[in-house]
């Protein structure tokens, strides 16, 4: 059985179209067939360059990576300093921030359930850190509660291993939401939420 055929309308310059009839003549084929025959190993050497392509678990890898260096470099004004833990202050700059930013994205994308949102972010965040079951329900009540129920700096030392440039609550923000260019961990623990309109 024959392969089902279609016309294809196409518009090139009157000397490539001479030039493909001409070259077509010159291999005994017909103008259709020596254009198929082009277009299909054009099409070949495509797919021969596009299996050296990354493939998905690659690509994951290589964004971590990226977001892990974006992380601290966008820090490293803090880093000669030497990075001190997260302080209480902080850590509620950080709760505004990330919650005022959960709030925003949910609204942007027209999430119904608040539940639902949380765990796709959550899981963005597992991807850098594997966390227990007490940092699940604990972010989980921070983020969707009404109340300013802060994280504490202890809490996010814990989360952090006291590295603060490698929040993994940052880096699923920025996964979540798409925002490569959030503000450094360092300035939303000097300004939280005042950042927002900035993003």
């Amino acid at each position: 059985m024959m392969p089902l055929k279609s016309q294809f309308n196409i518009k090139i310059s009157k000397d490539l179209l001479i030039q493909v009839k001409r070259q077509a003549t010159m291999l005994g084929k017909s103008l259709t067939e020596h254009i198929t025959d082009l277009v299909t190993q054009s099409l070949e050497e495509n797919n021969i360059k596009n299996t050296g392509l990354l493939d998905s678990n690659d690509l994951k890898c290589l964004n971590k990576r990226l977001i892990n260096i974006e992380s601290i470099v966008s820090n490293r004004e803090y880093l000669s300093k030497g990075i001190k833990p997260f302080t209480n202050y902080e850590a509620v700059n950080c709760t505004k921030f990330m919650r005022g930013l959960f709030r925003e994205e949910v609204k942007k994308r027209n999430i119904d359930d608040n539940n639902d949102a949380f765990n796709e972010l959550f899981e963005n965040i597992e991807y850098f850190e594997q966390l227990n079951e007490f940092f699940y329900d604990r972010l989980k009540e921070v983020i969707l509660s009404d109340k300013l129920n802060s994280l504490t700096g202890k809490e996010l030392n814990e989360l952090t291993d006291s590295n603060k440039c490698n929040c993994p609550i940052r880096k699923g923000l920025i996964n979540w939401t798409g925002l490569t260019d959030l503000p450094s961990q360092q300035e939303i623990c000097d300004k939280g939420d005042e950042l927002l309109p900035l993003i």
